[in-house]
């Protein structure tokens, strides 16, 4: 969603700061347009911040075992996350 927004806040900045020639009264359209493209920058920052935590989170394992003592009465479960 990030990186959708940051693409089109690029987009539109640079449009507006290159392709459109008038002007407006009381807003500098350069400014502006480079405002867009700044926020769309950090927008994809966002993204690739937010998309490295997940891969953090999803490269995780859980890997479990249960063992019984000899005489059957006790489980030991040992846990390891890697």
């Amino acid at each position: 969603m990030f990186a959708v927004l940051g693409i089109l806040l690029i987009v539109a900045g640079a449009i507006i700061t290159f392709a459109v020639d008038r002007q407006a009264e009381g807003v500098d359209l350069d400014t502006l347009g480079w405002i867009l493209m700044l926020g769309g920058g950090l927008s994809l920052l966002i993204a690739l911040v937010i998309s490295a935590s997940w891969m953090t989170a999803r490269s995780s394992k859980v890997h479990t075992e249960r063992h019984v003592s000899p005489d059957g009465d006790h489980y030991v479960e040992e846990t390891h996350v890697a």
